[in-house]
């Protein structure tokens, strides 16, 4: 079932970025083109891609925070004892997913008093430029709630299985 959702969660991604990445391309040069050899400027190309531009990073936050691969420094917490890094890991993690949560309902209230102003050249509402934020967060916090969640029923089952995605040992896997 994860991961099938997994799965799942990986289309989205790479759907909505790779659709956002055409769209921000085709419409700077459709604004390039039009600027340079017509008289009339496109002026929604600035507008339109800013808004999928805010979609193109907002779903890769979600996607290098589902990967682990945010930028961490983890020397000091690689020289601790197995329980005391395990104990720093959930410390962390209930951190992050109290974070990621608060910022989920402020992109709630963000998008809800964005449905009543439009863009100012297309017109769209601000609230779907605000939703790319809130798919974020919401993801981010279910993620780091199951992260969490193993990572807790890992300790109580007293199994040393290593939480982190660096591999040491030259890719066996094995510690």
């Amino acid at each position: 079932m994860i991961i099938k959702l997994s799965k799942l969660v990986d289309f989205f991604e790479n759907f909505v970025t790779g659709t956002a990445l055409v769209v921000i391309v085709g419409s700077v040069i459709w604004g390039v083109l039009t600027r340079y050899i017509t008289d009339q400027p496109a002026v929604w190309t600035s507008e339109t891609s800013g808004i999928f531009f805010t979609w193109v990073v907002f779903i890769g936050a979600m996607s290098a925070h589902r990967r682990n691969a945010h930028v961490n420094v983890p020397m000091l917490v690689d020289s601790l004892r197995p329980t005391f890094k395990r104990f720093i890991q959930v410390i962390s993690d209930i951190i992050i997913f109290f974070f990621v949560s608060y910022s989920a309902y402020l992109s709630f209230g963000m998008m809800i008093k964005g449905a009543s102003r439009p863009s100012a050249v297309t017109g769209i509402p601000f609230s779907y430029v605000y939703l790319a934020p809130l798919v974020a967060f919401v993801v981010m916090g279910l993620h780091s709630a199951y992260h969490l969640l193993r990572l807790i029923y890992s300790t109580v089952d007293n199994k040393e299985t290593d939480t982190s995605t660096n591999v040491k040992d030259g890719g066996s896997g094995e510690a």
